[in-house]
């Protein structure tokens, strides 16, 4: 008897394994003072769309019970807190540090690293503010791929806001802006320089975008973005990812972190910082996660928000 695509059984050793992966990160989430929840496996779809964005939403499992409310199974964690805080943590002095791991569901192509079934691990700084709540979120992440044997890993971190101050250098804004990043994040060169063609930009410094598309770096890239970050918001976050950096340096981390800023997570979800952790050898992600400030507002409370997830199943492949 065949299982269906994109989940797969766990075998006693292969199990125990994993569970010994769960346990370190969950003495890293209790060593930073994240207590855990956890969340229904599926919740009224309603609930869902109000957080996740059109992808994901795409790749929802839907179904209605017998009385025909639509319900849907989880494709993260992230949205089902910000329902759970709004609805019964209101009065819990903020911030509010709260953790998981979980099974989530998506339909999707299976592939290596990708299932259909699948396990995260995570972290929300639920009122937490500014440079010194993102850095908390990067840093748990840094030592919880130490603390499961990926003391290897490399991140990358960047801040929309600095892509926006550098199209409005060149003049682009609203929809024409919004299409130009969705080119930087695909790392698409050849519709980049269409679009600045076709837009009329200033040629010298749209090519310093499209040169910044395909670099990865630290001092050598702030360099060469500063004099175009046009607003005071894109200033303001370029300090803000140099202050990251410094913390980071005196961790020890100079070597693993850098800033690339064609990384633009789900555009229409993080508000500010984001990053992602990696390990050479693959060709995906082991973890990510960023600023989300307008997803509480959603459900009536309005509180900033930081956070960030880890696949399991993936470290496991990278172990």
């Amino acid at each position: 008897m065949k299982i269906p695509p994109g989940v797969r059984d766990w075998l006693p050793q292969e199990f125990a394994f994993k569970r010994d992966v769960e346990e370190r990160i969950r003495e890293v989430f209790r060593c930073w003072s994240y207590s855990e929840v956890l969340t229904p496996t599926f919740e009224v779809y309603e609930a869902l769309e109000r957080g996740l964005g059109e992808r994901l939403m795409q790749q929802t499992f839907r179904f209605s019970d017998p009385l025909g409310q639509s319900l849907a199974l989880r494709t993260e964690m992230t949205t089902p807190i910000a329902r759970v805080v709004s609805a019964r943590l209101r009065q819990a002095p903020l911030p509010l540090r709260l953790s998981y791991i979980a099974t989530a569901f998506r339909y999707e192509e299976p592939q290596l690293g990708r299932m259909r079934e699948f396990t995260q691990a995570g972290a929300e700084l639920i009122g937490g503010t500014g440079t010194s709540a993102d850095a908390e979120a990067l840093f748990m992440a840094i030592e919880t791929l130490d603390a499961v044997g990926l003391g290897d890993a490399r991140f990358d971190i960047n801040d929309a806001a600095i892509v926006d101050g550098v199209l409005a250098s060149v003049g682009l804004s609203g929809d024409a802006a919004e299409a130009c990043k969705q080119f930087v994040a695909e790392r698409n060169l050849v519709a980049l320089r269409d679009f600045g063609e076709r837009n009329a930009v200033d040629p010298q410094t749209f090519e310093i975008l499209v040169q910044l598309t395909m670099t990865r770096g630290r001092d050598d890239v702030v360099r060469l973005v500063r004099p175009i970050c046009a607003t005071e918001h894109s200033r303001a976050a370029l300090a803000r990812l140099e202050e990251i950096l410094k913390r980071a340096d005196a961790f020890g981390w100079r070597e693993r972190i850098n800033i690339d800023f064609a990384l633009l997570r789900d555009l229409r979800y993080y508000t500010g910082f984001v990053f992602e952790g990696y390990i050479g050898d693959l060709g995906f992600s082991l973890c990510g996660g960023g600023r989300y400030d307008q997803l509480l507002p959603r459900f009536g409370y309005d509180v900033p928000a930081v956070g960030w997830m880890v696949g399991v199943e993936r470290i496991l492949l990278a172990l």
